[in-house]
Protein backbone atom coordinates (compact mmCIF):
# COMPACT_ATOMS: atom_id res chain seq x y z
CA UNK A 1 0.00 0.00 0.00
CA UNK A 2 2.93 2.22 0.80
CA UNK A 3 4.67 1.58 -2.60
CA UNK A 4 1.59 2.13 -3.96
CA UNK A 5 0.54 5.52 -2.06
CA UNK A 6 4.32 6.79 -3.22
CA UNK A 7 3.68 6.04 -7.25
CA UNK A 8 0.56 8.42 -6.96
CA UNK A 9 2.42 10.92 -5.46
CA UNK A 10 5.24 10.79 -7.60
CA UNK A 11 2.88 11.46 -10.56
CA UNK A 12 0.95 13.67 -9.09
CA UNK A 13 3.78 15.90 -8.01
CA UNK A 14 5.82 15.55 -11.95
CA UNK A 15 2.22 16.64 -13.46
CA UNK A 16 1.81 19.49 -11.28
CA UNK A 17 5.70 20.64 -12.12
CA UNK A 18 4.82 20.30 -16.21
CA UNK A 19 1.98 22.24 -15.08
CA UNK A 20 4.17 24.87 -13.90
CA UNK A 21 6.56 24.68 -16.77
CA UNK A 22 3.79 27.03 -18.87
CA UNK A 23 3.53 29.35 -16.72
CA UNK A 24 6.71 31.77 -16.47
CA UNK A 25 5.75 33.84 -13.95
CA UNK A 26 5.68 30.98 -11.42
CA UNK A 27 8.60 29.47 -13.01
CA UNK A 28 11.51 30.98 -10.17
CA UNK A 29 9.02 29.79 -7.65
CA UNK A 30 9.48 26.36 -9.03
CA UNK A 31 12.92 26.14 -9.11
CA UNK A 32 14.00 27.28 -5.89
CA UNK A 33 12.09 24.36 -4.41
CA UNK A 34 13.26 22.09 -7.20
CA UNK A 35 16.30 21.42 -4.42
CA UNK A 36 15.28 20.47 -0.70
CA UNK A 37 17.58 22.66 1.77
CA UNK A 38 20.76 21.08 2.44
CA UNK A 39 21.28 19.16 5.56
CA UNK A 40 23.85 21.01 8.18
CA UNK A 41 27.26 19.43 8.08
CA UNK A 42 27.68 19.43 11.52
CA UNK A 43 24.71 16.92 12.17
CA UNK A 44 26.74 14.44 12.17
CA UNK A 45 30.11 13.74 13.82
CA UNK A 46 32.85 15.06 11.51
CA UNK A 47 35.26 12.43 9.95
CA UNK A 48 32.75 9.96 9.73
CA UNK A 49 31.25 8.68 6.49
CA UNK A 50 27.76 9.86 7.35
CA UNK A 51 29.55 13.78 7.65
CA UNK A 52 31.62 12.89 4.22
CA UNK A 53 27.84 12.05 3.04
CA UNK A 54 26.27 14.95 3.95
CA UNK A 55 28.66 17.08 2.70
CA UNK A 56 28.58 15.31 -0.61
CA UNK A 57 24.98 15.65 -0.78
CA UNK A 58 25.13 19.82 -0.19
CA UNK A 59 27.60 20.32 -2.47
CA UNK A 60 25.76 18.52 -5.29
CA UNK A 61 22.62 20.22 -3.94
CA UNK A 62 24.72 23.99 -3.78
CA UNK A 63 25.78 22.95 -7.53
CA UNK A 64 22.62 21.90 -8.85
CA UNK A 65 21.14 25.35 -7.12
CA UNK A 66 23.75 27.09 -9.15
CA UNK A 67 23.01 25.54 -12.19
CA UNK A 68 19.11 26.42 -12.19
CA UNK A 69 19.93 30.33 -11.25
CA UNK A 70 22.76 30.60 -13.51
CA UNK A 71 21.19 28.98 -16.45
CA UNK A 72 19.28 31.47 -18.10
CA UNK A 73 23.03 33.55 -19.12
CA UNK A 74 24.79 30.62 -20.24
CA UNK A 75 24.86 29.55 -23.85
CA UNK A 76 22.29 26.89 -25.00
CA UNK A 77 25.44 24.27 -25.63
CA UNK A 78 26.95 25.04 -22.69
CA UNK A 79 23.18 24.61 -20.32
CA UNK A 80 22.82 21.47 -22.31
CA UNK A 81 26.03 19.98 -21.35
CA UNK A 82 25.63 21.27 -17.65
CA UNK A 83 22.16 19.58 -17.40
CA UNK A 84 23.00 16.28 -19.10
CA UNK A 85 26.51 16.22 -16.30
CA UNK A 86 24.09 17.17 -13.44
CA UNK A 87 21.42 14.86 -14.61
CA UNK A 88 24.05 11.97 -14.88
CA UNK A 89 24.72 12.72 -11.16
CA UNK A 90 21.62 12.71 -10.06
CA UNK A 91 21.06 8.67 -11.86
CA UNK A 92 24.05 7.91 -9.87
CA UNK A 93 23.19 9.16 -6.57
CA UNK A 94 19.47 7.98 -6.65
CA UNK A 95 21.46 4.35 -7.90
CA UNK A 96 23.12 5.11 -4.71
CA UNK A 97 20.03 5.29 -2.76
CA UNK A 98 21.13 8.91 -1.74
CA UNK A 99 17.76 10.42 -4.04
CA UNK A 100 14.64 9.12 -3.17
CA UNK A 101 12.40 8.65 -7.16
CA UNK A 102 10.96 11.67 -6.08
CA UNK A 103 13.56 13.87 -5.59
CA UNK A 104 14.99 12.44 -8.79
CA UNK A 105 12.21 13.34 -10.60
CA UNK A 106 11.82 16.40 -9.69
CA UNK A 107 15.26 17.73 -9.77
CA UNK A 108 15.64 16.50 -13.50
CA UNK A 109 12.24 18.08 -14.18
CA UNK A 110 14.39 21.26 -13.08
CA UNK A 111 17.31 20.68 -15.21
CA UNK A 112 14.77 19.91 -17.98
CA UNK A 113 12.99 23.15 -17.28
CA UNK A 114 16.37 25.35 -17.12
CA UNK A 115 18.33 23.44 -20.26
CA UNK A 116 15.56 22.94 -22.85
CA UNK A 117 14.18 26.76 -24.48
CA UNK A 118 11.32 25.06 -26.52
CA UNK A 119 8.55 24.69 -24.40
CA UNK A 120 6.83 21.50 -26.51
CA UNK A 121 10.07 20.03 -26.43
CA UNK A 122 10.35 20.36 -22.17
CA UNK A 123 6.69 18.64 -22.36
CA UNK A 124 7.63 15.99 -24.57
CA UNK A 125 10.71 15.46 -22.24
CA UNK A 126 9.20 15.91 -18.76
CA UNK A 127 6.50 12.86 -20.50
CA UNK A 128 9.42 11.21 -20.61
CA UNK A 129 10.96 11.28 -17.17
CA UNK A 130 7.23 10.58 -15.59
CA UNK A 131 6.46 7.73 -17.81
CA UNK A 132 10.33 6.23 -16.88
CA UNK A 133 9.64 6.95 -13.36
CA UNK A 134 5.76 5.68 -13.73
CA UNK A 135 7.52 2.20 -15.45
CA UNK A 136 9.72 1.45 -12.80
CA UNK A 137 7.07 2.39 -9.65
CA UNK A 138 5.06 -0.37 -11.51
CA UNK A 139 7.94 -2.75 -11.55
CA UNK A 140 8.45 -1.90 -8.29
CA UNK A 141 5.34 -3.03 -7.36
CA UNK A 142 4.79 -6.45 -9.17
CA UNK A 143 8.10 -7.52 -7.83
CA UNK A 144 6.98 -6.82 -4.33
CA UNK A 145 4.14 -8.48 -4.41
CA UNK A 146 5.73 -11.47 -6.44
CA UNK A 147 8.24 -11.94 -3.55
CA UNK A 148 4.99 -11.73 -1.20
CA UNK A 149 3.32 -14.15 -2.78
CA UNK A 150 6.43 -16.46 -2.75
CA UNK A 151 7.08 -16.01 0.59
CA UNK A 152 3.47 -16.90 1.71
CA UNK A 153 3.88 -20.26 -0.22
CA UNK A 154 7.16 -20.76 1.33
CA UNK A 155 5.60 -20.55 4.48
CA UNK A 156 2.79 -22.60 3.77
CA UNK A 157 5.06 -25.42 2.43
CA UNK A 158 6.91 -25.43 5.48
CA UNK A 159 4.17 -25.95 7.21
CA UNK A 160 2.54 -28.34 5.68
CA UNK A 161 6.39 -30.06 5.61
CA UNK A 162 6.74 -30.55 8.87
CA UNK A 163 2.89 -31.89 9.37
CA UNK A 164 3.74 -34.22 6.22
CA UNK A 165 7.06 -35.33 7.71
CA UNK A 166 5.44 -36.33 11.28
CA UNK A 167 2.93 -37.99 10.00
CA UNK A 168 4.85 -40.15 8.23
CA UNK A 169 7.24 -40.70 10.82
CA UNK A 170 4.53 -42.19 12.77
CA UNK A 171 3.46 -44.97 10.35
CA UNK A 172 4.36 -48.17 10.58
CA UNK A 173 4.20 -49.06 7.14
CA UNK A 174 3.08 -47.61 3.51
CA UNK A 175 0.76 -47.75 1.00
CA UNK A 176 2.00 -49.57 -2.58
CA UNK A 177 5.04 -51.72 -0.73
CA UNK A 178 7.05 -48.19 -1.02
CA UNK A 179 9.88 -47.07 1.68
CA UNK A 180 9.83 -44.51 3.96
CA UNK A 181 11.50 -41.95 2.21
CA UNK A 182 9.98 -42.96 -1.19
CA UNK A 183 6.46 -42.44 0.79
CA UNK A 184 7.66 -39.12 2.58
CA UNK A 185 9.15 -37.69 -1.00
CA UNK A 186 5.91 -38.48 -2.50
CA UNK A 187 3.89 -36.73 -0.13
CA UNK A 188 6.00 -34.14 0.01
CA UNK A 189 5.95 -33.72 -3.92
CA UNK A 190 2.08 -34.13 -4.08
CA UNK A 191 2.42 -31.09 -1.41
CA UNK A 192 4.64 -28.88 -3.57
CA UNK A 193 2.58 -29.10 -6.74
CA UNK A 194 -0.73 -28.11 -4.05
CA UNK A 195 1.00 -25.01 -3.22
CA UNK A 196 2.79 -23.60 -5.89
CA UNK A 197 1.23 -25.63 -8.47
CA UNK A 198 4.99 -27.65 -10.12
CA UNK A 199 6.16 -30.44 -8.61
CA UNK A 200 9.91 -31.20 -7.44
CA UNK A 201 11.56 -34.29 -5.96
CA UNK A 202 12.04 -32.56 -2.35
CA UNK A 203 14.94 -33.66 -0.59
CA UNK A 204 13.90 -36.04 2.17
CA UNK A 205 14.36 -34.36 5.76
Amino acid sequence: MKIRFVHVGLVIAATLMIAIWLSAKMREAHVAKVLAEPVPVNATAAGTPGAANQRSHQAFQTMARKFLRDAPNMSPEIRLERARALAREVEARERAGELTGEEAVLIRIGLIQAAVVDDTERVRQAQAVVDHYREQSAQRQAATAARQRQDARQREYKAREAEIVAEVLAMSSYPGGLSRDDYLRLRLSEAHRAIYGTTRPPAVP
